[in-house]
């Protein structure tokens, strides 16, 4: 059984199902969006293994979400949906770094191959390395050290996910208490990432991986 997820963002009703049922049928697990709203909900609730994105959507572009919001993400594959015409959205888009794209219409043996592709890619980037005999797996969701599983609570793992794929930049407080389920005025979350920190240093010998400034929030440092 394929346990690949897949972020299928398409506003054309009739084409989001032809493409659902041709991945489905192919075993692969399917989220779909028809506008960069649902999309950017969708893309906090799940790490996937690839996402088809249609260039032209009703509430912005494929390409302002790409470079926006999922460009910078670790390891999430994106082909793009495009005209066969339409050139210049094709160069635009692998300028900014999409992995792929394909035409519309396009022959359903082509999509299947390059989704193949792109996600084998990927299995080989799903280990995050930390340093220090130190990595992360996204996809299996554990910290080792030495190859060694260390122990993560719930919440741990879900800040490492949070920092890592917002390694670009700082995690804001207010964010991390929004992404943890937590008031906005807690100071919860900063004590769990005290503790993570913690962690870090006494079972994997990392001291300085997470630094926080004041005003900005917290970055991870890989």
């Amino acid at each position: 059984m394929n346990d690949k997820h897949i972020l299928l963002v398409e506003d054309d009703e009739t084409l989001q199902a032809l493409i659902e049922k041709l991945l489905v049928n192919n075993d692969y697990v399917v989220s779909k969006a028809v506008n960069i709203e649902e999309a950017k909900k969708l893309v906090k609730l799940f790490l996937f293994d690839l996402i088809i994105l249609d260039v032209m959507l009703p509430d912005s572009t494929g390409l302002d979400f790409y470079e926006n919001t999922i460009k910078n993400r670790v390891n999430t594959p994106v082909i793009f949906l495009s005209a066969l015409s339409n050139v210049d959205d094709r160069v635009t888009g692998l300028e900014l770094g999409a992995d792929d794209y394909i035409g519309k219409p396009f022959d359903s043996r082509e999509l299947l191959l390059k989704i193949e592709k792109n996600i084998s890619k990927k299995q080989s980037l799903d280990l995050v390395n930390f340093g220090n005999d130190t990595e992360f797996d996204l996809k299996k969701e554990q910290l080792l050290f030495k190859k060694q599983n260390i122990n993560l609570s719930s919440n741990e793992v879900k800040i490492l996910k949070l920092l890592i794929n917002n390694s670009h930049q700082y995690l804001t407080r207010d964010l991390l208490n929004t992404e943890l389920g937590l008031d906005y005025l807690s100071r919860s979350g900063d004590m769990q990432i005290s503790r993570l920190r913690l962690k870090l240093k006494k079972e994997c010998n990392l001291k300085d991986i997470i630094r926080s400034v004041h005003g900005k929030g917290y970055k991870i440092f890989i």
